[in-house]
């Protein structure tokens, strides 16, 4: 198996992130059109973030490596959180790291400003007044659905761009915001990923077989049969698990997880801990998947995939020579015991 053959691309000092509209490829951000006002392109050097990056959920990290891009070209990058500064926005070290933070919800902030938001709800609840102050707004919706309030908001012309990982994504949603409003402007991306984070592990134990899962404590992130397939494949020796993310809520779900499992609450690990521990990635879910950010972690730092075949999986996962995509439950049985077994494969 070969991990790391999909990770995204290093910086480029030639563009932010390149990104496709139609027929052409563009620099996004580096070069935005100023559509609303006179149609001509500009330079800029600072941007302004609604919402805050942080190590718990995709759309957070994702914008945490994005920022670096944008700071590696030169930009100001300014960030206005929707929320107090918790643990986990201080554990960034944003400001150290040279970005200007401003009071939650200060939109004075965002005036003469090109402001993007990496799906957060915050900005689509305020964003009258911030499109009222901003030169332009952008909207990250990393899922393959729309927010209500998303709608609204395109509806009423607040959202200049729309920006998209994935084709498959931006398919799913494109009709119906053609349809609420035929000022549309979508651009797909190339994430960055800050490979730099997650170092490739070598020399786990094989005494056990050892796997994990990791993602936000949100039930529909978890398949009701998890730790069914868990406790239904074989494996040459003992099992061990560890599984990020569980709260009661998820226990009331899929279960209590049995003593060769250990669950932790959200933020109380962090995903290196969970690659460090595990041969294998198994995650089940009920989502459909836009571009999982644990993809690219987990491949880079040398664990196996044992996903779900639907959505961005598969934009990620080359079946049988990058990891595993399964259609059912038993597909995931029979495939995390191939990997149990099967200890040079799932190590090449």
């Amino acid at each position: 198996m070969h991990h790391r053959s999909v990770a995204p691309e290093k910086i480029s000092k030639t563009a932010l992130v390149t990104c496709e509209h139609g027929d052409h490829r563009s620099p996004w951000f580096s070069r935005i059109e100023k559509r609303k006002r006179s149609g001509d392109s500009v330079l800029i050097d600072e941007i302004c973030v609604v919402g805050f990056p942080s190590r718990l959920g995709g759309a957070d990290t994702e914008l945490d490596h994005q920022i670096r891009v944008w700071q590696h070209l030169g930009l100001k990058v300014h960030l206005i959180h929707t929320a107090q500064l918790d643990h986990n926005c201080h554990l960034m070290r944003m400001s150290e790291r040279g970005c200007v933070i401003h009071a939650p919800c200060d939109w004075n902030a965002c005036t003469g400003k090109h402001v993007i938001s990496y799906c957060n709800a915050g900005f689509l609840e305020n964003l009258e007044e911030i499109s009222s102050k901003a030169k332009s707004t952008t909207f990250v919706n990393c899922m393959t659905w729309l927010f209500e309030k998303e709608k609204d908001c395109h509806r009423r012309g607040l959202i200049d761009f729309f920006v998209y990982q994935t084709d498959h994504a931006m398919d799913k949603v494109a009709h119906d915001l053609r349809t609420l409003n035929p000022n549309y402007r979508p651009h797909k991306i190339k994430p960055y990923f800050h490979l730099d984070e997650f170092p490739m592990i070598d020399g786990r134990d094989e005494d056990t077989f050892r796997f994990g899962r990791l993602s936000r404590s949100d039930p529909a992130k978890f398949h009701p049969s998890q730790l069914w397939i868990y406790e239904a494949m074989v494996a040459p020796v003992l099992k061990s698990g560890v599984m990020l993310g569980v709260d009661a809520g998820i226990r009331a779900k899929i279960g209590h997880e049995p003593d060769w499992i250990r669950a932790y609450p959200p933020g109380e690990l962090s995903a290196q801990e969970v690659y460090r521990h595990s041969h294998c990635i198994i995650q089940a879910t009920e989502t459909y998947e836009n571009l999982p950010r644990i993809g690219f972690e987990a491949m880079a730092s040398g664990c196996l995939l044992i996903v779900d075949d639907r959505g961005g999986w598969r934009e990620l996962v080359q079946h049988g020579k990058t990891g595993f995509l399964c259609s059912d439950e038993r597909a995931f049985v029979y495939y995390s015991s191939r990997a149990a077994y099967e200890s040079n494969e799932r190590n090449s």
